[in-house]
């Protein structure tokens, strides 16, 4: 059903992957999903990726300001050295302290620019590529015209990189190096469909709807950020979470066993940011799109 709708939003659709070392000396990287929307570079996220990088960014500018200090002290000639000691005591480096990171962005030499736009209770980003290829992408991608009807049960289909795990290593001239068979990393979608919307109160921070649309399947880790799409490609919602229905069935009476069996019952649904934020959210942001 979905395969000629999975070979168009292939085009469109790229892992990001988030690389970070830490003091005591452990590589670590999450995987992710991103949608280039045009031509000029414009993509769209998952917001919570991009705080995740932010984030990075700030610790890591706590790990160095804190090597600073530690320099500082050590190259201050008018301390004793039982107090230099103390000192430097004051200001250990935790192990857990973020000394780098970095994020590839689906083919080498692409980089995030540093300024984005996010709204963050809708769990959507949207921002700009460096060095961005256009022949990179032989397809944009069609949203969802919101104004056209959007039927319960609608079959859908999610895509991204999920049950891919990297564990990168560290050159102190090179920076992170992803372990070998890495990449290309395997893309993959799900189907399922389209439940309820869910609206997020909006407390007058955009003139338009926040919604989500939930789908009867769960967004898997790794498609955070990634397509919710139609059978014919066209992207009703970006994968934002994941929310655990209790489903409530059997007889909470019985033995021990069946009761934390039964405690256990849920259906995972995916939501997923509606066409009708996302479209109105880059209309505010004049970044160009198309609709079908």
């Amino acid at each position: 059903m979905f395969a000629n709708a999975c070979s168009i939003a292939r085009e469109f659709t790229f892992p990001i992957i988030i690389s970070h070392r830490t003091s005591n000396g452990k590589c670590s990287a999450g995987i992710g999903t991103f949608v280039v929307i045009n031509e000029d570079g414009w993509f769209i996220t998952a917001f919570h990726i991009m705080e995740q990088l932010n984030k990075l960014g700030s610790a890591n500018g706590e790990f160095k300001a804190l090597l600073q200090k530690r320099l500082a002290i050590e190259n201050d000639t008018s301390l004793k050295k039982h107090v230099k000691i103390q000192q430097l005591n004051s200001q250990k480096i935790p192990p857990d302290s973020i000394t780098d990171y970095s994020v590839w962005l689906g083919w080498q030499g692409l980089a995030i620019e540093e300024n984005f736009f996010a709204i963050p209770n809708c769990d959507i980003a949207v921002g700009k590529l460096k060095n961005f290829d256009k022949s990179k992408v032989k397809t944009y991608p069609k949203f969802k015209n919101p104004n056209d009807p959007m039927e319960q049960g609608t079959s859908l289909c999610k895509l991204g990189f999920p049950f891919h795990s990297i564990e990168p290593t560290f050159d102190e001239q090179k920076g992170f190096i992803l372990p070998p068979g890495s990449l290309p990393i395997p893309i993959f979608p799900i189907d399922g469909i389209y439940t309820r919307t869910v609206d997020i109160e909006n407390n007058g921070i955009k003139p338009y709807p926040l919604m989500f649309i939930e789908t009867s399947t769960p967004g898997l880790r790794g498609q955070s950020g990634g397509p919710t799409f139609d059978v014919n490609g066209t992207i009703w919602a970006i994968q934002s979470q994941t929310h655990h229905l209790k489903l409530g069935f059997g007889d909470n009476q019985k033995n021990s066993k069946e009761v934390e069996h039964l405690k256990n019952q849920y259906l995972n649904v995916g939501w997923g940011t509606h066409s009708i934020t996302i479209t109105s959210f880059l209309k505010e942001i004049n970044v160009s799109f198309q609709t079908h």
